[in-house]
């Protein structure tokens, strides 16, 4: 499960906060616990998963977002 929050992280900094057009693309094979399909389930409703993030992880993401949101006039 570790591994698979971690490459959620991965591919959620990626597609956020290096603006990569991504397609997350699974099978019910892959899934192997309960846990992995409620983090998909709230991805999927929310556009998050909770608690994927620490604080400063979050700081890291928001510097990388600044410059592009400064671009579109959204900061």
């Amino acid at each position: 499960m570790a591994e698979f929050r971690e490459d959620m992280k991965t591919m959620l900094i990626e597609t956020g906060g290096n603006v990569k057009t991504t397609v997350f693309l699974f099978t019910d094979n892959q899934i192997k616990t309960e846990g992995q399909i409620e983090d998909i389930n709230n991805l999927l409703n929310t556009g998050e998963i909770p608690n994927i993030f620490g604080p400063e992880d979050k700081g890291d993401i928001c510097e990388k977002i600044r410059p592009i949101a400064k671009l579109e006039n959204k900061a």
